[in-house]
This record gives structure tokens, sequence and C-alpha cells, in this order.
């Protein structure tokens, strides 16, 4: 059956060719034909093959609807980087100054840090003093004593004192000053080994 198809074909190729060429400008001529105006009503558009584009304006304003409702409020975006520091504000007034308070009573003179002296026995008694408040024997050979004045500026001057044992010739006596009111006495033998002996200590300033 194909071959008599091929044959009839090739015998007749020439005049189905000019059918085929025919046919085909027929088509071509009817496409290009040009409509005359106003001619295109619905029943020549097919349904959904039109476009907004094609569309008057008016047409494409009737077919808006109404302004839906407002949607909910979406997730809130992440904190953004802090913006520079502003610029510095102006100075404030002054404030109003407070009422000066009334001066209080003068108060009463202090001792002046003159005539201080003190006496103490080999054990750390105070025997007689002028402005000393305490005196103790902290070790061996070591005194301390306190005034009830401001010593700063005096100079501390300690001798040997009344004693009732046998005397001992050969001893040293160093004063210095820890505080504002400590005078401090170390004594020494010939030695100097820590001794415990009497003496007078008079501060003069």
């Amino acid at each position: 059956m194909l071959r008599k198809i091929a044959s009839y074909v090739e015998r007749h190729h020439l005049a189905l060719l000019a059918l085929f060429v025919a046919l085909g400008g027929t088509s071509v001529a009817a496409g290009n034909a040009i409509l005359p105006r106003n001619s295109v009503g619905t029943a020549q558009v097919v349904n959904g093959s039109l476009g907004t584009s094609d569309l008057s304006e008016k047409a494409r304003s009737a077919l808006r609807g109404q302004r839906g409702l407002q949607g909910p409020a979406g997730a809130p975006g992440a904190q953004g980087p802090p913006g520079t520091a502003g610029a510095p504000g102006t100075a404030g007034a002054p404030g109003a100054t407070g009422a000066t308070g009334q001066q209080g009573p003068p108060g009463s003179p202090g001792r002046p840090a003159s005539n201080l002296f003190v006496a103490l026995a080999a054990d750390g008694t105070v025997l007689k003093s002028s402005g000393a408040t305490s005196a103790e024997r902290s070790g061996p050979g070591i005194y301390r004593i306190l005034f009830d004045a401001d010593i700063t500026a005096c100079t501390y001057v300690a001798t040997a004192g009344e004693d009732s044992s046998a005397f001992v010739e050969d001893y040293h006596l160093y004063t210095s000053r820890t505080s504002t009111s400590t005078v401090n006495v170390v004594i020494f033998d010939a030695n100097n080994d820590p001794l415990d002996l009497p003496f007078n200590l008079a501060v003069l300033c």
C-alpha cells in the first residue's frame, strides 16, 4: 500500500505542489484582509482572549473593586544599628544661691601645747603629769605617752627619773613621735638591751 502511495506522489508531485500553494495563498489572503471599523462584537471575541490592555480606561476603572480592609500588622523587624550621638545640649541656668546659715557660738579655746610633762615609774605608772591623758609600758624598755594637745611643732626631752633601786650609770633614752599627740620613749642599757627604768619626759613648744 505504501509503495502505491509513494509511486502516486512521485508521478503527480508537481500537481500536488501547485495545489498546496493555491490553498495556502487563500488562507493568507483571508488572514490579511482588513476588517471594517466596529465590526468585531461579542460574537466574534473568544471568551478569555482579551487582556486589560485591550479595554478602555473606563472599562478598566469599572473592573476595580472597593479597597479592602487593612490586614493585620506584620511581625516587628530586626533592630537597626544605633544612630549617631546628638549634639550636646545647652547648659542650664545656674540655680539660686541658698541662704547663709547662722554662725555658731565660738568654741572653747584648745589647750596650748606648752607645759606638758610626765614622770613615769619603771612599770609605766604615772607619778605626776601635766597634759598627759594616758601612759603605758608596751614592752621591755618601751613606753608610750598620749597628750591632750597637738605636739607636732614641739620637741621632747627625756631624763632619768627617781628610782629607789641601784642607779645604772650607762644607759640611753630615745624619744620619737608616732602621731600628733603621742611620744614614745625607749631605754637601752650599755649592751643595747631593753631596760625598764623610771624617767621624766618634758614636751617643749
